[in-house]
């Protein structure tokens, strides 16, 4: 059945429309603009700043098609960074390309790790602690909990958080989200969004469903994003 969605509504048009999964973990629509795009470009620039990779280096990107919302933004960062992005779908029947960027490309990261590559990878023979060694990784949760504590690697969150992410610096004390895109507090352990900025889609005191604790004032990495420790 095809989905007819009216954008007249909307607040500023969308350049694309992604998704995201609300409290429920439904999947729910996401039109998104090229400001939101560019703000979170940015965002990410404070995050890749804290690495000090060199330019011209190569990194994973792994994502699905209806991600635009979350890794658009993320790879124009990596791009204005001097550096190349390179993609695979983050599914367990592209492992085998996965595998193949790892092993042809010299990468100095990963990011978008999902338990879906990670079972890929297994199922197809690969020990992805060996295959990722030496590399920073910026995973899902899931990913997350089978790769931190790995010797030789480098594991950071990649958090999907409603419509909004949240990245880890190098500091390792829990993921940024951006303070001028969104206010965030807890109610009661649950993370809740409100935008603060103009949006295709506006969210006001938006339940989550992520239950994290909330991390304020500046990190060690010098950035004053609010950071989210999940679980806690």
């Amino acid at each position: 059945m095809t989905q007819i969605v009216d954008f007249a509504h909307l607040g500023v048009p969308p350049m694309a429309v992604g998704r995201f999964f609300d409290a429920e973990g439904a999947r729910e629509l996401l039109p998104h603009s090229a400001l939101e795009t560019e703000r979170l470009r940015r965002a990410m620039m404070r995050i890749l700043s804290t690495f000090h990779f060199r330019t011209e280096s190569n990194v994973l990107v792994t994502a699905q098609f209806d991600e635009s919302a979350q890794i658009l933004g993320a790879e124009r960062a990596i791009m204005a960074y001097g550096m190349v992005a390179v993609s695979a779908d983050s599914t367990p029947w592209d492992a085998g390309r996965v595998e193949s960027i790892l092993r042809r490309f010299k990468l100095v990261a990963a990011l978008g790790i999902s338990e879906a590559t990670l079972d890929g990878l297994e199922r197809m023979g690969f020990n992805p602690v060996q295959l990722f060694h030496g590399l920073v990784i910026w995973a899902r949760e899931g990913a997350y909990q089978r790769l931190v504590g790995k010797p030789g690697l480098k594991v950071f969150r990649w958090l999907e958080i409603g419509p909004a992410v949240a990245i880890e610096c190098n500091a390792g004390g829990g993921a940024h989200i951006d303070r001028f895109e969104w206010d965030v507090v807890t109610e009661e352990g649950e993370v809740v969004l409100t935008s603060r900025l103009e949006r295709s889609v506006a969210f006001n005191g938006y339940r989550t469903g992520v239950h994290a604790r909330i991390e304020r004032g500046t990190c060690r990495c010098g950035n004053t994003d609010p950071r989210l420790l999940p679980g806690t």
